[in-house]
């Protein structure tokens, strides 16, 4: 398994790995987050280089995507999501890897972190924590602790409220 930034070519085995992930029962209907990445693919928040895939010899196993929201209307802070892992590939560290890719990405941009909305049991071995903490607030206060944050640098890290990438729709 390697792991790169996603290019267009891409795209096909995203939205595949995305459906996969995400499908109810019914595999006739398209989740979501399928219709998601695609309008975040073409929005203006899109930043190719924090969508990053997992592969396989050729084949797109998991993906993960990081767009730009902004905190207080002023201070641009990615928020990431959707993170898809293929089924047959959970439960074997293929999210941790994504995880850890978008992380350094971040980092060596010198960000001050990252927000998304989650499981809490989940990502907090990732390192994030409830967002509202840190002063930064979410959309929908109804989100509470689930809207977390991974600080990367804490002397950089803006308050406020937050705005996801207009696709989200919050």
């Amino acid at each position: 398994m390697h792991v790169r930034q996603e290019v267009f070519d891409d795209r096909a085995g995203v939205y595949a790995v995305a459906h996969a992930a995400f499908a109810s029962g019914d595999q006739t209907i398209e989740p979501v987050e399928v219709g998601l990445l695609q309008n975040l693919f073409d929005c203006p928040q899109y930043d190719p280089d924090f969508s990053m895939i997992a592969l396989d010899e050729e084949a797109v196993i998991g993906h993960v995507i990081a767009s730009w929201g902004s905190v207080g209307g002023n201070y641009p802070l990615l928020g990431l999501g959707p993170l898809a892992v293929a089924p047959e590939y959970q439960q074997r560290g293929v999210g941790s890897i994504l995880m850890q890719a978008i992380h350094d990405r971040a980092k060596e941009r010198g960000l001050p972190g990252i927000v998304l909305l989650g499981h809490i049991d989940y990502y907090r071995r990732f390192g994030y924590e409830p967002a509202v903490s840190h002063g930064i607030l979410p959309s929908d206060p109804e989100w509470g602790d689930h809207f977390m944050v991974k600080v990367l640098d804490a002397d950089k890290l803006p308050v406020g409220p937050y705005r996801y990438a207009a696709p989200f729709g919050c």
